[in-house]
């Protein structure tokens, strides 16, 4: 067996990428944390993503003594991989810059391989936008939503702490009802006057302030704030709407895993928001999905891939 052999696997998102460097038996020798790499959100679209991964990937490699030559094979699960012909162009961009053999697939088909033991199965993420992705037994991959405004994505990140604000500055300037998501948003941001919250709108672009103002949004969930409560209900309409056309589409039979990934699944939505999900798929299917909170992280799901790719020793 060639010494110089190694895999790679790639866990891309909007925030951070995950790298993890197999050697030829499947064993993880190596981890490296970098930048977002969804091109959708890079100035350079496809060309700046593969840049970044490429960056990282000859960083990790080289550190212990690969080459890109030496990659038999990728799977990097990327977030903005919404459709297949962006998956190859994204693999045509990493070959010109020397990953000869990968495989790039939606973020969301990793939650699948890591938090469902049979690789069958659905994975909802939510994490700063929203997306649903299923394998059925022969191997078929379908995915909804991912794609914002234009599909109706609701209950990601960047759509909630709109939300946040959207409801404040309704109450404040349309006379639209009150909704503790106000005195929340004053407090946390030290804003006392109706200018200073029009102010305070520049503060949404930075990552942290968006953080909080998820955090604020399912505190006033669990206290049963109305117009928070009846915002959930609808992103628990859509991530139900979600599960089963993916069902549907891949003609899975009951019992259903559904794997929920992404840090708002995973770290900040509160139980009762999971129940929300859980009772709307109820009134459209019966008893027919079982969900679970991944407790595995979705590089792992592309370490397990490639290993299954290669059929390598280690599993």
């Amino acid at each position: 067996m060639d010494e110089k052999c190694c895999y790679l696997a790639v866990d891309g998102g909007n925030s951070k990428t995950e790298y993890r460097l197999l050697n030829e038996v499947g064993a993880v020798i190596a981890a490296h944390r970098g930048s977002a790499s969804n091109h959708e959100v890079l100035s350079c679209g496809f060309d700046g993503a593969a840049d970044i991964l490429i960056t990282s990937i000859e960083e990790l490699i080289k550190s212990k003594g690969y080459t890109l030559n030496d990659v038999t094979d990728a799977v990097l699960g990327l977030a903005g991989v919404d459709y297949e012909e962006q998956a190859l162009s994204l693999q045509q961009a990493l070959r010109e810059r020397g990953l000869n053999q990968s495989f790039v697939c939606n973020d969301g088909y990793l939650g699948v391989m890591a938090g469902i033991d049979s690789c069958i199965g659905i994975c909802y993420s939510a994490g700063s936008g929203v997306t649903c992705a299923g394998i059925n037994a022969d191997g078929k991959r379908v995915q909804f939503g991912g794609i914002g405004v234009l599909c109706g994505d609701t209950g990601g990140g960047f759509d909630i702490a709109a939300f946040v604000y959207r409801s404040v500055y309704q109450h404040l300037f349309f006379g639209k009802p009150y909704t503790a998501l106000k005195d929340a948003y004053f407090t946390l941001f030290d804003v006392h006057t109706p200018e200073a919250f029009l102010s305070s709108a520049a503060r949404m672009q930075n990552e942290e302030a968006a953080r909080q103002l998820i955090g604020l949004f399912f505190t006033a969930v669990e206290t049963g704030d109305e117009i928070a409560l009846r915002y959930a209900a609808l992103a628990a309409s859509h991530a139900a709407d979600c599960i089963v056309a993916v069902s549907d589409a891949l003609a899975l039979k009951p019992s259903i895993t559904v794997a929920l990934s992404g840090s708002i699944m995973t770290a900040v939505a509160p139980p009762a928001y999971r129940r929300m999900i859980e009772y709307e798929l109820y009134r459209r299917k019966g008893k027919c999905f079982t969900l679970r909170v991944n407790d595995r992280q979705p590089v792992d799901g592309a370490v397990r891939w490639v290993r299954n790719r290669n059929h390598l020793a280690i599993q």
